[in-house]
């Protein structure tokens, strides 16, 4: 089924070139370049969009989404990706590092896994605490 795109692009086809021009993101260049070939009549229908992008055309049309609620500024904003808080903070790793290399320092990893819930009241299952500091400190112990 061809659909065709019914979409008011408000800048002008200069407009679009200049921002293409500047965006150094493969992603951003391609959001701009589907706007741009809409503008000069380059093309007519997100099916024809999405096979000129090699993207599928679900994510064409969320674009033009976008950008109809939000316009160009909206549609090249780079979402922030946000993932959990890590369960050991950079001054709590410092501290770790420095007990990790002091001369007496931990025979196991289950006494860095009772520092941890001692000092610092974070209680760490054994694996996490020997990944981290095995793969992520590189300590041996």
């Amino acid at each position: 089924m061809v659909c065709l795109v019914k979409l008011d692009i408000l800048e002008s086809a200069e407009e679009l070139k200049e921002i293409l021009s500047r965006q150094t993101e493969l992603k951003l260049k391609q959001k701009v370049q589907a706007l741009y070939w809409l503008k000069i009549g380059a093309v007519d229908t997100i099916e024809y969009i999405s096979i000129l992008l090699g993207c599928h055309r679900t994510t064409v049309s969320r674009w033009f989404s976008t950008y109809r609620r939000f316009g160009i500024e909206g549609l090249l904003n780079k979402k922030k990706i946000v993932g959990r808080p890590r369960k050991i903070s950079p001054i709590l790793e410092n501290k770790l590092r420095v007990e990790l290399q002091a001369v007496e320092s931990f025979n196991s990893y289950n006494e860095v896994q009772k520092w941890l819930k001692s000092v610092c009241d974070i209680d760490l299952p054994y694996s996490t605490v020997h990944r981290y500091v095995y793969y992520c400190l590189k300590a041996k112990l």
